[in-house]
């Protein structure tokens, strides 16, 4: 017997206990078997339609107590066999550092995000997918090479992601190929669920007792009788609580001169009030609310850790608005799927969801004018802080800009000036135009050479967009899309490692 069946057939009980489980069961398995059963099929051998699907799905109804009990039995019965073991594991256990690695992005939808940046749904035809992986070529799957190279590229990005957690890569223009949110470590006394190889081979709950970040272990306390303590790799080992991450871009870390370490080891504090001081902050809801809001001076130039309190309180509100933002981003994204759908099946879309769409829209826009308010607010305290805290400020992105521009026109002139002195392109439109797309490309340059990006210098490379896109000819936009602001947005893409600040890259703060 194929071990495959029983596997499918546990896992159909806990969908339906109905009379044809047991069909459906030998369906998925030739499916596991690749045999072309693209349809489940009725007992008329017949393939079912949607309202058949709906209506078998829609009478399953909660299994009694006994039932329960027998299928849980069979399922135990089902885990005792090694290979249903095993698969069971590959299949549903991810460890910490392996779970945003696997459960994210496969090179199969980075690959179609940058050869098709203008593919806005994911739900094509048959034909549509096939012309689109003949288009991508022929992948080279199962051969011993694949496989060593993705055990290879595996190995590689755990170690980046480990050197992350530890503090020790401070450089992530190399972890381009990690997710944009990197789980923190386990500590001590977290809940655990480790495998055992060996003698005890399965998965067992336990406690972590001590961590060896040098060998990239845990040692886990297993609560079982009998098993004991053992040293369990980090990519065995999944945390029974939902793990804290951070974004990619937080792990970047600036060096210090050593003329300052001593300015940063004891920062300037200010006297704590009493406990009766007003606190000049009772909009905010979030820091009204707080046990902390009695013990936050208010006074102007107080500190609090050695930064001021209302640099503090601008951080807790852009903190606040990218969360509520984030949250908006995601209800929009339900509903134009959910417009999609109702599209492709020629449904018309209520005026309520409309309503509903428009009302998500308008507090995104507000959103991001609250956002650039802050952040604008944030980068002017960052460049007051920066001398104090050992770093030179780098320059404001308006002179980035005029220094390319200026070095564009240079450019422009020396290369359009013939031996005779006369010019090869004598509109001067044409010239202007030419030494704007110069500068353009002269700041990606120097924003690329930088490494430290923020979101202000791409809103400078946006601004100089922009106002390139509004000097031209409306018969020109369409080309001047496809031929320059397409590829800048890519460049653009491929360049930002701001986490969740770079889709505010693009908003207009003039208009705030």
């Amino acid at each position: 017997m194929n071990w495959r069946q029983p596997v499918a057939s546990c896992v159909l009980c806990f969908v339906s206990i109905s009379s044809s489980c047991r069909k459906r069961a030998i369906t998925a398995h030739r499916v596991s078997e690749n045999i072309e059963a693209p349809y489940l099929l009725d007992e008329s051998n017949r393939p079912w339609s949607k309202t058949q699907l709906h209506a078998k799905f829609s009478n399953v109804v909660t299994p009694d107590k006994k039932a329960s009990q027998k299928i849980g039995l069979r399922l135990r019965n089902l885990l005792k066999l090694p290979k249903a073991h095993k698969w069971c594991i590959y299949e549903w256990f991810y460890s910490n550092i392996d779970r945003p690695l696997f459960e994210g992005d496969n090179e199969f939808c980075l690959c179609l995000k940058e050869s098709f940046p203008n593919l806005k749904t994911r739900k094509l035809t048959r034909v549509e997918w096939g012309t689109i992986r003949r288009l991508m070529g022929k992948p080279r799957r199962c051969s011993s090479a694949f496989f060593a190279e993705e055990r290879t590229a595996l190995r590689q990005k755990r170690q980046k992601m480990r050197l992350l957690q530890q503090r020790k890569l401070s450089d992530v223009s190399n972890c381009k190929d990690l997710p944009d949110e990197i789980p923190l470590p386990l500590i001590i006394g977290t809940k655990v669920t480790a495998r055992l190889r060996g003698v005890h081979d399965g998965l067992f709950t336990g406690q972590i007792d001590a961590v060896d970040t040098s060998a990239a272990t845990y040692r886990v306390t297993f609560d079982r009788s009998g098993l004991g303590t053992h040293t369990v790799p980090d990519y065995e080992v999944l945390s029974n609580e939902p793990n804290e991450t951070m974004p990619i871009s937080a792990f970047a870390q600036k060096h210090r001169t050593t003329r300052y370490m001593q300015n940063l080891m004891t920062p300037p504090r200010g006297h704590y009030p009493s406990a009766t001081t007003p606190v000049l902050m009772d909009n905010d809801p979030l820091i009204n609310q707080s046990p902390w809001r009695s013990k936050l001076p208010g006074a102007e130039g107080d500190t609090l850790g050695g930064f001021p309190v209302k640099f503090l309180v601008q951080v807790t509100r852009l903190s606040k608005i990218l969360m509520i933002k984030k949250e908006h981003i995601k209800h929009l994204k339900e509903m134009n799927t959910e417009a999609e759908k109702l599209k492709s099946y020629s449904m018309p879309i209520d005026l309520d969801f409309q309503k509903r769409y428009a009302t998500t829209v308008l507090e995104l826009e507000q959103l991001n004018k609250d956002l650039n308010k802050v952040l604008h607010e944030v980068q002017q305290f960052c460049c007051e802080l920066a001398p104090d805290q050992g770093m030179v400020p780098a320059d404001h992105p308006t002179e980035l800009r005029r220094r390319c521009e200026e070095e564009a026109q240079q450019m422009v002139q020396l290369s359009n000036s013939t031996k005779d002195g006369q010019q090869s392109v004598t509109n001067p439109s044409l010239t202007h135009l030419i030494s704007r797309l110069t500068a353009l490309l002269l700041q990606i340059k120097c924003l690329a050479d930088g490494g430290d990006l923020n979101s202000f210098e791409f809103k400078s490379l946006t601004d100089s967009l922009n106002d390139i896109k509004a000097s031209i000819d409306p018969s020109n936009l369409s080309c001047f899309q496809n031929n320059v602001e397409i590829h800048v947005a890519h460049i653009q893409s491929g360049l930002s490692q701001l986490g969740n600040l770079h889709a505010f890259a693009a908003n207009n703060t003039n208009a705030v």
